[in-house]
């Protein structure tokens, strides 16, 4: 069967060739000339043989009607003009021109087959006047079949033209269409990598560093502060279990990116970073100020993150007993600040962790800054996300947790 329809396929592109085609239209041509001389002299006396080879001509320089259409057309009609001049026997003015008529126009030099046709039938009909022929014979009978194959041999070409360009038109949008398509797809799953890899650095870098902390805690606790130990033994299994937990989602999506994994924490869940910081020994504040207005999930999530590797970096380099995170619901955007009393600059890491939080920041729209006075004086980290148009004010009252 394979090789059947493999047989077809190579016989359809024979068939279709253009050199084939031009070659069985260029045959016709002579052919029908020939047929007319020879019903046209059937009557005349011999020596015309010479007509044959004007059709044979007619007929030979069509192979070139692609790559030159134009001097087709106008070696054609000067082939013609010189047929008649040497007398031989007539036939017909459109059946040796209509096929390069056809073809100048199906180049789009629609106009110069027009501006050939005229001069033809205009020369034709001087002729046949000044030879006595009858006018009235002449344009009533004779003429109209003749201008009307012409016409319709522009009519065809101009058609073909336009079909071709139409056929060539929907390729290119098919082709920009799929560039378009799988720029988009590229796009989406740069993206989505940035995510992934923002969320891992994120999620899994907090809970490790609490880890270490914690393991730090216990193995000095043992054996002397007991109560103590297990404690901190407690919290790294808590913090474990949430690392699995998160690292299990990851894993989920990374499996099947069209799935919809479980929404990351929002803004609700910061207050739970906030004790666990504290469990570190580091005594966060946690301040709410602003109108009050509901936080886009979303948003929320973002802004989550950003607590979430600010703390982070403060428990890994800023070595300070003391943080302060403020959420500002103001009227134009939602500003989270985390300001601490560590190194300052010295605590300042220009890595994985800056780069994410300020590209979670730009994906809301919003900005991000970092911003140490010096040595000794802190390290202030502010991130300021626009309202999106949906998010609407309650009435709720400005909170303030210490």
């Amino acid at each position: 069967m394979a090789t059947r329809t493999a047989i077809l396929g190579r016989s359809r592109a024979v068939w279709a060739s253009p050199a084939l085609l031009d070659g069985l239209l260029a045959y016709a041509v002579a052919m029908a000339v020939g047929v007319a001389v020879f019903t046209s002299s059937a009557d005349r006396q011999p020596g015309s043989w010479p007509a044959y080879l004007f059709a044979l001509g007619f007929g030979l320089i069509l192979l070139l009607r692609r790559r030159h259409p134009v001097l087709v057309l106008i070696l054609t009609s000067l082939g013609i003009c010189l047929y008649y001049t040497l007398d031989y026997p007539p036939i017909g003015l459109a059946l040796p021109i209509a096929a390069a008529l056809f073809s100048a126009a199906e180049a789009g030099q629609l106009r110069i087959g027009i501006i050939v046709s005229l001069i033809l039938v205009g020369l034709a009909v001087y002729f046949q006047i000044v030879g006595g022929r009858n006018v009235g014979q002449l344009i009533g009978y004779e003429l109209p079949p003749v201008i009307a194959l012409m016409g319709a041999s522009l009519a065809l070409g101009d058609g073909a033209r336009s079909r071709r360009l139409l056929k060539e038109s929907q390729r290119e949008r098919e082709r920009q269409a799929r560039l378009q398509q799988e720029s988009q797809a590229a796009d989406q799953r740069t993206a989505e990598r940035l995510r992934l890899a923002r969320d891992l650095h994120d999620a899994l870098g907090h809970n490790v560093a609490l880890i270490s902390l914690q393991s730090a805690v216990a193995a000095e606790a043992l054996p002397a502060r007991v109560p103590e130990a297990q404690r901190a033994i407690a919290e790294i299994r808590t913090v474990s279990v949430a690392t699995m937990s998160e690292l299990r989602g990851t894993v989920r999506r990374l499996r099947s990116l069209d799935s919809e994994p479980n929404a990351p924490s929002g803004l609700s869940e910061i207050r739970g970073l906030v004790e666990q910081a504290r469990e570190t020994g580091l005594e966060v504040q946690l301040v709410e100020t602003g109108n009050g207005r509901e936080v886009p999930e979303a948003l929320g999530q973002a802004v989550y993150r950003i607590v979430q590797e600010a703390l982070t970096n403060i428990i890994r380099h800023a070595n300070v007993r003391r943080a302060v995170v403020t959420l500002d619901r103001g009227s134009d955007a939602l500003a989270v600040t985390i300001r601490d009393e560590g190194h300052g600059a010295a605590a300042i890491v220009a890595g994985n962790g800056i780069r994410g939080m300020t590209e979670r920041a730009a994906e809301s729209g919003g900005r991000l800054t970092v911003i140490s006075p010096g040595p000794g004086a802190g390290t202030v980290v502010t991130a300021v996300l626009p309202w999106p148009q949906s998010a609407q004010v309650p009435s709720a009252e400005a909170r303030s947790d210490t």
